[in-house]
């Protein structure tokens, strides 16, 4: 293995001779290249309903939206979803269980904590997991994805968990000839990525195949990974009018979690893995059907229909990894099996008189969640005693049942009126041993409306203002917690928001949006102290607290100069304050004191792992045909840490980190060859993007302080590919 300083070496010799080799005298004789006199086209959006339709320009949605496609996630050189989202506006991202694939996202203020409040679709399947809503975005298969759009705050006709906003995933398919493609990259922390894929058309239909290998030894101890991903997608459009797609999904992962170090430990050795590792292993089986019809009169069928199989097993080890890395003897084990099935359908109607038009959307969706849960842990020995062995199951099942309807009317030819509402029940059942305290039913109605109008100002600039509301309905581990802290009483969270925004293109060389949010939220759910919490071992619980705000202002600015370079900016300010004067507590407690660690939260405090600025800026350079230089930085503003929702501990020190990718495409016989150099972290800044307030049970005698997740440094990947195409 090398070490640190010849690793960053050969990473500076390698740059060198990728730069030497770009042919300089003739870029600068060449000078920029000609603007473009025709006005490209504008990126649409095709998710401004439930399923995918026809495409749309955003200058006509009352909201701000971020379209993110394959060729930018490219040039990022990201290598998960997270990392390829985490440059746009609105961004909530951290890491906090210490690996390189389950950084948490949220949006627009809401940290994912305990529950995430955005909802993920890919090709219009849900994918929040419900046991806590959380999404793992592990289990999409990155290679495939075509575009990627976000559309943050409310977004009333997506349903449920959508209080932060939506995303939504896209699939590749077929191309109009065949292609295969083979990849192979290699990277610091023992990175490996290995993928095929072959695409074409076959008559009528189209297909599209991808196989990926992804591995890792990750930054950290004990945090590293093993992936397998399938996909496959076929699609036949027999007609103009008629179009469908099956596709199939499978991935196979292995992930350790080397969770979070004292502050007195991460700042001399940021690798070490203190305390006991958890390893995850993930299974699931995705099959999808999508079909769009053109009918008569205007009308257009669009349906969804999907069956999801997943098994997540879970082991915590006996020792710490530093004591043992080869340790293999589990105290406990947890396994949880789903099965989820659905469909969605909705009919649109476009209609034209005069100078008028009319769009109006009529859907539904249904989805039924059958999940268990069996818990093993051996007996345990303290003080002398060894207690019983621990087996416990858990049977759960889900209905949720939604039906919507949108309407977009075009008052005159710069007056655009997007109007929405949406019905939804949800009903879920759980069953835990025969535990009348663990085991209930609950129900939940919601009718949730969207208003927003749009304002043409010129052709290429407009002004909106959009209101919304959103829902997010408890998790079963709210409702009936394993741990401590149930409440089936627990009311649904609920937020009214407002927009207000400009959105305009200038020219050929750039365009520009600024959205200034509020989401006035009530009912949110937290772990909120209650009178036991005098004892030694505080006792909290799940509850809706009156009141909370997010506000902020997000801004995006894209410009280019020709074909030679090009430019994007994202900035977002966010202010996510608790509205109410509650009493708070994790569950923590001094051994040696005997003391409770609590907190008394006043109205106007923090929203813990919520940075008021992230500024995003990502860059393009094109000194010869065929080369890209990126470069993307990120500056992300100090946090409070977990369980400080008091803002009473010092912060999570703010960070910057700056990336590079060079990469060189040239056409040979056959095919494309192209291959790549990323450097991430190039200035290899020590940093850390989320904390919490924690026991140290290890090292500290029980005592609570601050921890944190530290990031990795300096890191390298780089890798070839060979496209082959066909006729």
């Amino acid at each position: 293995m090398l070490s640190n300083r010849a690793s960053r070496y050969v990473l500076f010799c390698a740059v060198i001779g990728l730069l030497a080799s770009i042919p300089w005298s003739s870029v600068l004789a060449e000078g920029p290249a000609e603007a473009d006199p025709v006005v490209q086209t504008r990126e649409v959006v095709v998710s401004s309903t439930r399923l995918p339709d026809a495409p749309i320009d955003p200058l006509l949605l009352p909201v701000k939206v971020t379209v993110i496609t394959a060729q930018d996630i490219q040039k990022s050189g990201a290598k998960t979803v997270q990392e390829a989202l985490q440059w746009a506006t609105g961004i909530v991202m951290y890491d906090q269980v210490g690996n390189a694939f389950q950084q948490a996202i949220d949006l627009r203020g809401f940290n994912g904590a305990p529950v995430p409040s955005t909802a993920v679709f890919v090709d219009g399947m849900r994918m929040n997991e419900p046991d806590f809503g959380a999404v793992n975005f592990d289990l999409i298969p990155f290679d495939t994805i075509e575009r990627i759009e976000i559309l943050p705050g409310a977004s009333a006709i997506y349903g449920k968990n959508a209080l932060g906003g939506v995303i939504n995933v896209i699939t590749k398919r077929g191309t109009s000839k065949a292609q295969v493609t083979q990849e192979t990259a290699f990277g610091s922390f023992g990175r490996q990525r290995h993928t095929t894929t072959a695409s074409g058309p076959i008559g009528k239909f189209d297909y599209y195949a991808n196989y990926g290998k992804e591995s890792e030894d990750g930054y950290r101890k004990s945090s590293g990974a093993e992936i397998s991903r399938f996909f496959g997608k076929i699609g036949y459009r027999p007609t103009a009018e008629s179009d469908l797609t099956l596709s199939y999904t499978f991935v196979d992962d292995k992930l350790y979690q080397a969770g979070s170090l004292p502050i007195s430990l991460a700042h001399p050795d940021p690798t070490r893995n203190l305390t006991a590792g958890d390893f995850f292993a993930h299974e699931t089986n995705v099959v999808r059907l999508n079909g769009r019809q053109t009918l008569p009169f205007g009308l257009t069928f669009t349906a969804n229909a999907f069956y999801r199989q997943a098994a997540e097993n879970s082991e915590i080890f006996s020792q710490p990894f530093d004591a043992d890395p080869s340790s293999t003897n589990p105290i406990s084990r947890f396994l949880v099996k789903t099965a989820s099935r659905g469909e969605t359908s909705q009919l649109t109607q476009d209609t034209s008189f005069g100078t008028h038009r009319n769009t109006l959307v009529v859907g539904q969706e249904f989805t039924r969640t059958d999940m268990g849960n069996r818990y093993n842990a051996p007996p345990v020995t303290s003080g002398g005693y060894t207690g019983d062995a621990t087996r416990r199951s858990q049977s759960i099942d889900q209905d949720i049942l939604g039906l919507y309807v949108q309407d977009t009317l075009n008052l005159a030819s710069t007056v655009i009126v997007t109007s929405g509402l949406r019905y939804d029940h949800d009903q879920m059942n759980q069953q835990y041993d025969g535990s009348t305290t663990l085991s209930g039913m609950k129900r939940y109605n919601r009718l949730t409306p969207r208003i927003g109008v749009a304002y043409l100002v010129t052709p290429n600039s407009s002004v909106y203002a959009n209101y919304g509301e959103a829902f997010r309905v408890p998790t079963y581990n709210e409702l009936w917690a394993l741990g401590g802290g149930s409440n089936p009483a627990l009311r649904a969270v609920h937020s009214k928001n407002y927009e207000v925004g400009v959105k305009s293109k200038m020219g050929t060389w750039g365009e520009g949006t600024v959205a200034l949010f509020r989401s006035l939220v009530t009912d949110e759910i937290l772990n909120v102290c209650g009178l036991t919490c005098v004892n030694a071992y505080p006792s909290a619980v799940n509850t809706n607290i009156p009141k909370s705000r997010r506000e902020g202002v997000e801004t995006t600015v894209k410009a280019r100069y020709g074909s030679l370079a090009d430019v994007t900016v994202n900035y977002t300010y966010t202010h996510a304050t608790i509205e109410s004067d509650i009493g708070i507590t994790p569950f923590y407690y001094d051994y040696s004191g005997n003391t409770a660690y609590k907190e008394a939260v006043k109205r106007g405090s923090t929203f813990a792992q919520v940075p008021k600025h992230r500024l995003g800026v990502t860059g393009n350079y094109h000194p010869a045909e065929g080369w890209t230089l990126s470069m993307q930085g990120l500056y992300v503003s100090s946090q409070f840490h977990m369980n400080d929702d008091a803002n009473v501990q010092a912060r999570v020190p703010g960070y910057f980190v700056m990336n590079a990718r060079l990469a060189y495409e040239r056409p040979v016989p056959g095919g494309h060859l192209s291959g790549f150099l990323s450097l991430n972290n190039i200035l290899d800044h020590r940093y850390a993007t989320s904390g919490i307030i924690a026991q140290n049970n290890v090292t500290g005698g029980g005592a609570v302080e601050r921890f944190v997740v530290p990031a990795p440094g300096l890191a390298a990947f780089a890798g070839l590919s060979y496209r082959f195409e066909g006729l």
